[in-house]
């Protein structure tokens, strides 16, 4: 969205550059899956990781740590795991914007919105569906929560994400960082 702003005000591609790789840092990622199958199909995951959450019947919970998908924990169901999503935002201070994209799922997508509309400013609220890209990994049912939080608070966002790493760990379960040609 930044970047869209500053190409709409006439700014040149290396200044919109500099500002997107300036506020990465700021980002905070969180997706909710409804299955591993297809993070096993793409070769992100093993056979034996897949056929586990299968059998648990769990919804995992990723977060985007220093490039790399991270486990964050475990939902027994998707109610519960759209819940967590929603709990990131009321437990996540000086919030900037907030992105909501899905794969499949719009009308879940919207009821996140609203729920998020109640304690967090409308206006900086966007939805967007995923792309093919990364909709082949993430597979139908994939839920994300996107935050960028205000310049002042990005030392407290790190040690928060780093807390909430600790505290959800689920070492079992290894991913490699995207762009990896390591399948």
């Amino acid at each position: 969205m930044v970047a869209a702003r500053l190409a709409k005000a006439g700014e040149n591609l290396q200044r919109i550059v500099e500002e997107v790789r300036r506020i990465i840092p700021q980002m905070q990622v969180f997706i909710l899956l409804d299955t591993l199958k297809y993070l096993h199909k793409g070769g992100r995951i093993g056979k034996a990781k897949a056929l586990l959450g299968a059998l648990l019947n769990v919804k995992p919970l990723l977060i985007m740590r220093d490039g790399e998908l991270v486990p964050a924990g475990l939902a027994r169901t998707r109610a519960k795991g759209v819940e967590r999503l929603f709990s990131a935002v009321g437990n996540t201070s000086d919030i900037e914007e907030v992105a909501i994209v899905h794969s499949t799922t719009p009308d879940e997508a919207n009821s996140l919105k609203e729920r998020i509309a109640s304690i967090f400013d409308r206006t900086r609220i966007y939805l967007a569906r995923v792309g093919p890209a990364l909709g082949v990994h993430s597979g139908p049912g994939a839920l994300g929560l996107l935050l960028r939080k205000k310049i002042s608070s990005i030392g407290q966002a790190v040690s928060e994400g780093k807390q909430a790493g600790k505290r959800f760990s689920l070492p079992s379960l290894h991913l490699p960082k995207l762009g990896s040609s390591h399948h």
